[in-house]
């Protein structure tokens, strides 16, 4: 488990506002590592979050960097059980979380926000799923 800097992003709720926020990243160079989108909003794990911030923000995107954490999750059952119970033995609640695998990949990634996160990496700091 990792900090990581997710960009919260205000969009529009119409059709192709998701294609020209993605136009605009891939004019820039930026990769998308991982995405949620929300009806207005949008979640985003980025290759260069400050350049990303910069480039929204010239497109009159409302754009908030946010620390989030991020885990590579074992493609098992259980997995994500162990995980939350885990969290939530802790006192540790899960504000939200994303992710996803394919049937045969062996790992996933998992973008996470909780209201403790130096405890939540405290605790899984020594933990290998």
């Amino acid at each position: 488990m990792e900090k990581i800097k997710e960009l919260y992003v205000i969009i529009e709720d119409r059709p192709n506002s998701a294609g020209d926020l993605f136009r605009i990243l891939k004019k820039k160079n930026i990769s998308v590592y991982a995405v949620g989108i929300f009806q207005d909003t949008a979640r985003l794990y980025v290759s260069d979050p400050q350049k990303t911030v910069a480039t929204l923000h010239a497109n009159n995107y409302v754009v908030e960097e946010r620390d989030v954490l991020r885990l590579s999750l074992p493609n098992r059952q259980g997995a994500l059980m162990e995980l939350t119970m885990k969290l939530g033995k802790a006192g540790i609640n899960i504000d939200y979380l994303y992710g996803a695998l394919e049937p045969k990949q062996k790992k996933g990634t998992i973008i996470l926000e909780v209201d403790q996160p130096e405890l939540a990496l405290q605790i899984f700091r020594n933990h290998e799923f």
